[in-house]
């Protein structure tokens, strides 16, 4: 079974603290960044699909994070077959 999700990543540990903040309440969740993404906070915000376009508008209407303090990623994972995609979401 394919997973499939968006995940906020962060260069500060308050980007992400803030972030979770915003978008919690549209049913975002925290977890651990994969280290195949980054190592440089730890901490990323991660949606579901059918949210991303409601976390995108929420995320620029309240968030004071410059273009590189975070990135979202696409992320395809497959644990049955050690399958690991991810590729940058631009907004």
């Amino acid at each position: 079974m394919t997973d499939e999700y968006y995940l906020y990543t962060f260069e500060s540990t308050h980007g992400a603290i803030s972030t979770e903040r915003l978008l919690k309440p549209l049913g975002c969740i925290v977890m651990p960044v994969p280290r195949a993404i980054s190592t440089s906070c730890g901490i990323a915000v991660r949606v579901e699909p059918d949210r991303i376009e409601a976390t995108v508008d929420a995320f620029r209407a309240g968030s004071d994070l410059a273009a590189g303090e975070f990135q979202i990623y696409h992320i395809r994972s497959d644990k049955s077959q050690v399958l690991f995609e991810y590729e940058p979401f631009d907004i």
